[in-house]
């Protein structure tokens, strides 16, 4: 005999189950790598207009065996750019805002075996301050 406690149970165990796997095919989901993978970005006080590094930490040839594999970068969804795993070296890009405001930067990784997202960085740009390419300062030559 099955009483209403269980078919209950079962319900909101299917139920779980269902927003569980909707929550991960929804647009824009990401599952996070827990290995340490992350994406970093150059520079501080970002502003529109300037360029940036974007960086996928650890995500490197020699040492996951993805060199090649594709990773795409992206700004709020968008894409920013498809690069290779490197061989030796970090998986990077080049990131130039065009609008003010909150920027999460992610990206994903389609290795020959799988595919996963990289945890992202939020990044906060003002409007552009001055005029023309010094307004994003000098390049350093330090190092």
């Amino acid at each position: 005999m099955t009483t209403s406690f269980d078919r209950t149970a079962r319900r909101g165990a299917t139920l779980a189950t269902a927003l569980a796997a909707a929550a991960l095919l929804a647009p824009g989901a990401h599952a996070d790598i827990s290995d340490g993978q992350r994406v970093a970005v150059s520079g501080a006080d970002h502003q529109v207009g300037c360029s940036y590094t974007v960086v996928a930490v650890n995500v490197v040839g020699y040492s996951s065996g993805n060199t090649g594999a594709p990773v795409t970068f992206y700004d709020n969804g968008a894409v920013i750019d498809t690069v290779s795993v490197p061989t030796i070296g970090e998986t990077k890009t080049t990131w130039r805002p065009s609008t003010a405001g909150s920027h999460q930067l992610t990206a994903k990784v389609d290795s020959y075996i799988n595919t996963w997202w990289i945890t992202p960085a939020t990044v906060t740009v003002a409007p552009n301050t001055g005029t023309g390419s010094a307004a994003c300062g000098l390049p350093s030559f330090s190092g």
